[in-house]
This record gives structure tokens, C-alpha cells and sequence, in this order.
């Protein structure tokens, strides 16, 4: 046998089985991560949802809040003028010459 034919039957023998290995395991270890990856990304989503669905709610709570305070201001600004029209009817408010 030629060196270069001993070479061959040493890398047929010995590299390609170990190759076929590598690949093999770097495959298995592929399939893992891809797995793990899309656990987390599953999970991620999940939490976006949960954050998504409380801000919307404390959005809610927000424009219900702006609203009440809306309407009783509003409350209170009639009430105001209404006490100007009566103190004015009733003459209790000062009168200012003129």
C-alpha cells in the first residue's frame, strides 16, 4: 500500500465515524436549543400578553378616573355659579360703587 492509500483507509476508518458523530451530537444539541428557544420565546409572548391586557386595564381605570373627575369638576363649577346667582338674588353679595 501507498501513503496516500494509508491515509485514506485511516481517515475512512477513524474520521468519518468520529464526523458522523460530531454531527450527530452538534444535531441533538441543535434540537435542544431550538426547544429551549422557543420555550422562552413562548413564554415571552405570554408575559407581553399579560402586560399588554394590564395596561389596558389601568388605561381603562385611567379614563374612568379623568372622567369622574370630569364631571365633578364640572359639579363644582355650577355649584359655584349657582351660589353667585343666589348670594347675588338674595343681595348678600357686597355692592361696589360704582
Amino acid at each position: 500500500m501507498s501513503v496516500v492509500e494509508d491515509v485514506r483507509k485511516v481517515l475512512q476508518d477513524f474520521l468519518a465515524p468520529e464526523l458522523r458523530a460530531l454531527t450527530a451530537r452538534m444535531d441533538a444539541a441543535d434540537k435542544i436549543a431550538e426547544a429551549r428557544y422557543q420555550e422562552i420565546k413562548a413564554n415571552a409572548e405570554a408575559r407581553h400578553q399579560e402586560v399588554k391586557a394590564s395596561a389596558e386595564a389601568l388605561r381603562q381605570e385611567v379614563m374612568s378616573f379623568r372622567q369622574e373627575v370630569m364631571v365633578r369638576f364640572d359639579s363644582l363649577k355650577d355649584s359655584l355659579e349657582l351660589d353667585k346667582r343666589v348670594e347675588k338674588l338674595e343681595g348678600r353679595q357686597p355692592h361696589h360703587p360704582s
